[in-house]
């Protein structure tokens, strides 16, 4: 059996154990359907779901009755088995440009990009400046231009992006 990522849970939602969840959009359309979610390789059967958007949901999990027992499971990883999917998503995007460096057109070299982290809404390039992980939104706002054969990522930057972290 062969676990696929599809989302992460979010915060607690009332006081019964339901929780909040950001499924992937290109899964939305199997998670309608599915029964049982894995989180920490732990199976959790779903007894009810309410679809918010094409991205998130507020589930209610089997032995999961209390808000204490739900704040367990926020914000970890939510996997199915392959076999519940019609399609799974293969090639990750961004992948390829692991490595490539993050030029900003007004500060100048920033770093490597050291991997990329999806989240269910975006992509974020994670690297390192000054001892600091930073986490840059890869979306078609901020990207210039992706040059391939000097492996740089010419950005725009909101001004004030790096001093958050």
């Amino acid at each position: 059996m062969e676990l696929i990522n599809i989302g992460k849970t979010g915060k607690t939602h009332g006081f019964k154990g339901h929780l909040k969840v950001y499924i992937d959009e290109f899964y939305m359309s199997d998670f309608q359907n599915i029964q049982a979610i894995f989180i920490d390789n732990l199976p959790y059967f779903i007894k009810t779901k309410d679809i918010n958007s094409d991205t998130q949901a507020i589930i209610f999990l089997e032995d999961i009755d209390t808000k204490e027992k739900a704040q367990k499971l926020q914000s970890k990883p939510i996997f199915v088995n392959e076999e519940n999917l019609t399609e799974v998503l293969e090639d990750e995007p961004y992948n390829d440009i692991v490595g490539y460096e993050i030029v900003d057109t007004t500060l100048g070299k920033i770093g490597k990009i050291e991997q990329i982290v999806e989240m269910p809404q975006q992509f974020l390039a994670q690297l390192k400046k000054d001892k600091k992980e930073i986490l840059i939104p890869l979306n078609d706002d901020f990207i210039i231009d992706i040059d391939d054969e000097k492996q740089e990522i010419a950005m725009q930057l909101p001004d004030g992006f790096l001093e958050i972290f």
